[in-house]
């Protein structure tokens, strides 16, 4: 740092000479500016983080310093993500192992968790969360984040190991390219997932990690609440949910607004559920449909946090390639009607040719299995909808669900657990 202040020291302050300065050697100086430059600001960034970093660790006397050897760290890209860490929290503080829970998000419900053998802290939002994350010492690190490596999170030298947490029951494939590839361990929602992150390092010529057979541990959350929520309120009417995906395959996209004002003119309460990234990929569209349900009374719109009331209180859902079906069917054991031709199989095909996997057949899990949750139909046939709800919501799917969730998701409702004791032995072996 000193030879980089007495360099622009010396440059600055040099007096002029008249001297002629061929093109080469004044590319070579322009360079070595922009280095100098370059050089200064990233130092300069690097000690304004430290002396932030140490300003809050004052100011926050009942958090441990980041910089401290932790043992286990859950990082949180933001407080949504706190369902899926905390029943693996709260079995490891019942554990008596410390840990800590690191969020991007200053509102993170997690921050006011109490526990003699549980941490809490806000390490800052955008880049300065990825600084902090740098600086971070630890043996294990658990986070949803995926692309490790790939993308603006790096491996730190500072931890041990790298795990990621599986948040949704979809196919490796629903992620982008290279979503896993140096993670050291990825805790699995299903057996599909482990059978085809195993063809792609075998494509790939990848050598092996560790894929645990953990399930999905926000379920033990949906199913704890779903115990304690707020009872269906009988009336004559029936209640769709309506909750479509953001990517390329929303309904909402090819559908629009048409959905819901054919439910709401047949005599159905419509509750909107939104996915909350379709009010940055898609805010037009979203602003437009805002608009329109407001001159229906029988249309409302959800964006608590968790969809938990709402799904109680609905009687069916209506959604697209959504991971959102198989928490309904799955947890709260209702029907789903599901649009088929939103579904981007051009998408899906080109990741598992990303993937190296151009040689090998893979059927794709949601696509070999979303008949078996759902019933599918197509945006030409919206006008049919009311009639195929009526025809479905008095159908007892109740044990074709549970045989279907038994077959594809790890330690149902006592994932948390199993995630704990695989972090414990982790741990030990470290």
């Amino acid at each position: 740092m000193s030879r980089i202040i007495i360099t622009t020291i010396f440059i600055v302050f040099s007096t002029p000479a008249l001297a002629y300065l061929d093109p080469g050697s004044g590319s070579m100086l322009l360079y070595f500016l922009v280095g100098v430059f370059s050089a200064l600001v990233y130092s300069i960034k690097n000690l304004f983080f430290e002396v932030k970093l140490s300003i809050s660790q004052l100011l926050a006397k009942d958090k441990i310093a980041i910089k401290d050897k932790k043992d286990i760290v859950f990082y949180s890209e933001g407080g949504f993500y706190w369902s899926t860490f905390e029943p693996v929290i709260c079995e490891l503080s019942r554990m008596n192992i410390k840990c800590s829970y690191y969020t991007s998000d200053k509102n993170d419900k997690g921050l006011k968790f109490q526990s003699k053998n549980v941490d809490t802290l806000f390490i800052g939002d955008g880049n300065f969360s990825l600084m902090s994350l740098n600086y971070l010492k630890t043996k294990i690190l658990v986070m949803t984040t995926s692309q490790l490596d790939v993308m603006h999170l790096k491996r730190s030298p500072e931890v041990d190991y790298f795990i990621h947490l599986v948040h949704a029951p979809t196919d490796v494939f629903a992620y982008e390219p290279f979503a896993f590839d140096y993670f050291d361990c990825v805790m699995c929602s299903g057996q599909h997932q482990i059978d085809h992150l195993r063809l792609i390092e075998k494509a790939r010529g990848a050598p092996n990690k560790i894929l645990l057979k953990t399930g999905l541990v926000y379920f033990d959350n949906l199913l704890r609440r779903k115990s304690t929520s707020i009872s269906k309120q009988k009336s004559g009417k029936k209640t769709v949910l309506v909750a479509p995906s953001w990517k390329s395959s929303s309904m909402l996209r090819s559908t629009g607004f048409k959905v819901l004002e054919v439910l709401a003119n047949n005599g159905f309460n419509v509750i909107l559920r939104p996915h909350p990234q379709s009010y940055i990929n898609d805010l037009e569209l979203m602003r437009s449909i805002e608009h329109k349900c407001e001159q229906f009374d029988a249309i409302t719109i959800d964006k608590n946090n968790s969809a938990n009331n709402s799904m109680m209180l609905s009687d069916v859902m209506v959604s697209d390639t959504s991971g959102v079906i198989y928490d309904f069917a799955f947890v709260y054991e209702k029907p789903v009607i599901a649009f088929d031709d939103t579904l981007d199989l051009d998408s899906l095909l080109e990741l598992v040719e990303v993937n190296n996997m151009q040689e090998t057949h893979v059927d794709v899990w949601e696509v070999k299995t979303k008949h078996k949750v759902a019933t599918k139909i197509c945006s030409n046939q919206i006008d049919s909808l009311p009639k195929t709800i009526n025809q479905i919501v008095n159908d007892d799917c109740k044990g074709d669900l549970r045989r279907f969730r038994d077959e594809s998701v790890f330690n149902y409702g006592n994932a948390g657990k199993v995630a704990a004791k695989q972090l414990k032995h982790i741990l030990d072996r470290l």
